[in-house]
């Protein structure tokens, strides 16, 4: 008797999860996240630390809209600089011998667009030019989760592993052209909880894979909400002055 209530009871499941529409599932997951909370903010400041082929780094990222994103990781007494702003993106790399900003195009300033992005592509994808499609369902360590599929607005396909009882993405897979390659990768996301005193939710633990293969992990630790920014962090700065030689006494 106990194995027919359980099968009944699995079967009922089942049956609840696939007569979700995609819609329903998307809005469940808004809801959760607080996304339309989230909406209402200007700026975000995030603060953390990286860990890659065991070592670590600090870093804030600062978003603030419209469509500008600050990453600043110190180095050595130096700052690595990655900035987007409406449409350009430039670099500071310490490592390169140089503390001249450096332009980024192509693939990188597509990259950098993407992270401007407050709540992510799947709210509002329609209003972002995006496309998502219900694959359906599956079981991910043991959790049932709905995947869908999100075509953005540069034909970069994204699949979402959404938990189908807390509805909070668990998982990404990736699939990009890079440079005139296609690169596959998956984040893994945990440790859900408030933002503050606020409604809204996020993960503050990121593992990223590539070919099954841990490449990094990124833990956030402090999070602003609407911090004051002076928007003149996102401009590209002038070239560092290089004292001219005089030429020598003939």
């Amino acid at each position: 008797m106990k194995k027919i209530t359980i099968l009944l009871l699995s079967i009922i499941f089942s049956i609840s999860i696939s007569a979700q529409t995609l819609d329903e599932i998307l809005q469940s997951h808004y809801e959760v996240m607080g996304y339309d909370q989230m909406k209402d903010l200007n700026t975000i400041e995030f603060t953390g630390k990286t860990v890659s082929q065991g070592m670590e780094n600090e870093f804030t990222m600062i978003f603030y809209r419209p469509d500008r994103f600050r990453l600043e990781v110190p180095i050595q007494g130096q700052k690595m600089v990655q900035v987007y702003n409406q449409g350009e993106a430039w670099y500071i790399a310490p490592w390169t011998g140089s503390l001249d900003p450096q332009d980024l195009a192509g693939d990188e300033l597509k990259r950098m667009k993407k992270q401007t992005d407050f709540e992510g592509p799947l709210y509002d994808y329609e209003e972002k030019g995006n496309k998502v499609e219900l694959l359906g369902t599956d079981d991910m360590e043991g959790s049932e989760v709905y995947k869908v599929k999100l075509i953005d607005e540069f034909e970069d396909e994204t699949i979402y592993f959404i938990d189908a009882e807390n509805y909070v993405v668990l998982k990404e897979e990736t699939a990009t052209n890079m440079r005139g390659e296609d690169v596959k990768s998956e984040t893994f996301y945990s440790n859900f909880k408030p933002i503050g005193e606020t409604d809204m939710i996020m993960a503050y633990n990121f593992e990223v894979r590539m070919n099954g293969n841990v490449v990094s992990t990124i833990i956030i630790e402090g999070v602003k909400l609407d911090p004051e920014v002076d928007v003149s962090i996102f401009e590209k700065p002038a070239p560092t002055a290089t004292p001219v030689e005089e030429p020598a006494d003939k």
